[in-house]
């Protein structure tokens, strides 16, 4: 009787505890949000490095983890407006993002410093007249 009682004590614990659960929040991650990014190009065999304007796009998604979801296409965007404008091969692109405008505006002068400051390097910015990501 008493091994009964146990067995009913814990199954109903089990059952109140999963009704009295929290319900999760809607998780940011699962909405669509405007999304400010820049991207960085650089070829490690020659000394120019690539910079574009700071941009939004509306409507993009960043996982849980908090990385842009499809990042790999954004930065191909990058590389082939590179390779089929200006010629240029062999170029390594990287897409700096934030959802946050600020965070992202003093991050993206951090790195114009960076690379202006760098005496080896040639900084050539892409202004959005030429090159602007685009959702896909």
């Amino acid at each position: 009787m008493n091994k009964l009682k146990y067995v009913f004590g814990v199954i109903s614990i089990v059952l109140l505890s999963s009704f009295m659960a929290p319900k999760d929040k809607k998780d940011k991650a699962d909405e669509p949000r405007r999304v400010y990014m820049y991207g960085v190009s650089i070829d490690f065999n020659d000394s120019i490095v690539y910079i574009t304007d700071v941009q939004h796009l509306d409507d993009i998604l960043i996982n849980k983890d908090g990385s842009l979801f499809n990042y790999a296409y954004y930065s191909l965007q990058l590389k082939t407006y590179l390779e089929g404008t200006l010629g240029e091969m062999n170029q390594t692109c990287a897409v700096i993002y934030s959802d946050k405008k600020k965070k992202l505006e003093s991050r993206y002068l951090k790195t114009c410093k960076k690379y202006q400051s760098d005496k080896a390097a040639s900084v050539r910015m892409i202004g959005t007249d030429s090159f602007m990501f685009h959702k896909e």
